[in-house]
């Protein structure tokens, strides 16, 4: 596990956090074979200023909650969670777990030939 020194408390309750964890963590575990040694979860304060939101992105301060594994994490995605969404953040269980715990952005990226993450973002709690 990754994190900062000081981690921001993020808007969500833990019922609806826990289950999102437990989707993102099965995601990697799912495209890496099962090897939960190689998932790594990262928790980041991230702060989006006004000339880096553009539509979807929003602007704020946020908890980012990361996890990185081995596998196929094609394609990849970056938008607000939604309903049905096609295609889904990663899995429509994990896009589910996502709105659920309010999630306000989500993305997957393809980090090399066989790495990848998902990364959702949290509003930052007032």
């Amino acid at each position: 596990m990754e994190r900062p020194p000081l981690l921001w408390e993020l808007d969500a309750d833990d019922e609806s956090l826990l289950r999102l964890l437990g989707e993102m963590i099965s995601a990697g575990l799912v495209r890496n074979g099962g090897e939960l040694a190689q998932v790594v979860l990262n928790v980041s304060n991230v702060t989006v200023p006004a000339e880096a939101a553009d539509g979807p992105m929003p602007l704020g301060d946020f908890v980012a909650i990361t996890i990185r594994s081995g596998g196929d994490w094609s394609p990849e995605l970056a938008r607000r969670p939604v309903a049905g969404g096609r295609p889904p953040l990663v899995s429509p269980d994990l896009e589910a777990a996502a709105l659920g715990a309010r999630v306000v952005y989500g993305y997957s990226r393809v980090l090399g030939p066989d790495e990848g993450s998902v990364t959702v973002l949290f509003a930052r709690s007032a």
